[in-house]
C-alpha cells in the first residue's frame, strides 16, 4: 500500500499554533512602532509647516498667521491653519492664501502654549510680530500617550528642544 503525500491534521494544527504565538508576541511591538511613527510624522508636519509659514512671509512680502485650533482652545488640537494675510487685518478675504491642515490620525497638539494665544504671527521679514513671544507646542499620540515638544523662538524659528 502506498502512502499519499501531504500534511496531516496534527502538522497543520501545530503550524497554526506556532503562527498564532508569533503574532501574539509581535503584535504589541508592531502597534508601538506604528504609534511612534505617527507621532514622528506629526512632529515633522508641524515643524515643516511653521518653517513654510515663515518662508511664505518672506517670499510673499506679507504677514502670515498660523492659528492652532479654535480661538480660546489651547488643548487637544487636531488641526491648524496657515493664512497669508496680504492686508494685515488677520481676516481671510478673497485672493488670500488660506490652508487648513489636519494632524495625522491618532495624534494631537496636547497643549499650545503660545503668545498670542494659539497663534504664530510672522511679519514680512519672517520674524514674529512684536506682540509674539513664541512658545511651545506639545504633541501627543492619543493611543499610548507618548509626547514630544516643538519650540518656537522669539525670532520665529521652530526647533526641537
Amino acid at each position: 500500500m502506498s502512502r499519499s503525500a501531504g500534511f496531516t491534521v496534527v502538522e497543520l494544527m501545530i503550524t497554526l499554533v506556532v503562527a498564532g504565538l508569533v503574532l501574539a508576541i509581535g503584535l504589541p511591538a508592531i502597534n508601538n512602532y506604528r504609534d511612534s511613527m505617527a507621532l514622528r510624522q506629526c512632529k515633522a508636519q508641524v515643524l515643516q509647516d511653521v518653517r513654510r509659514a515663515r518662508q511664505l512671509a518672506v517670499t510673499r512680502h506679507s504677514p502670515v498667521v498660523m492659528k492652532f485650533g479654535k480661538p480660546t482652545v489651547t488643548a487637544n488640537i487636531t488641526s491648524y491653519s496657515i493664512h497669508v494675510d496680504k492686508n494685515g487685518d488677520k481676516l481671510f478675504q478673497a485672493g488670500e492664501m488660506f490652508t487648513v491642515r489636519k494632524l495625522p490620525n491618532g495624534t494631537k497638539i496636547q497643549k499650545a502654549s503660545l503668545t498670542p494665544i494659539n497663534e504664530i504671527d510672522f511679519d514680512m521679514a519672517g520674524l514674529l510680530e512684536p506682540t509674539g513671544l513664541g512658545g511651545r507646542l506639545i504633541l501627543q499620540n492619543g493611543s499610548n500617550g507618548r509626547k514630544d515638544t516643538l519650540m518656537v523662538s522669539t525670532a520665529g524659528v521652530c526647533y526641537r528642544p
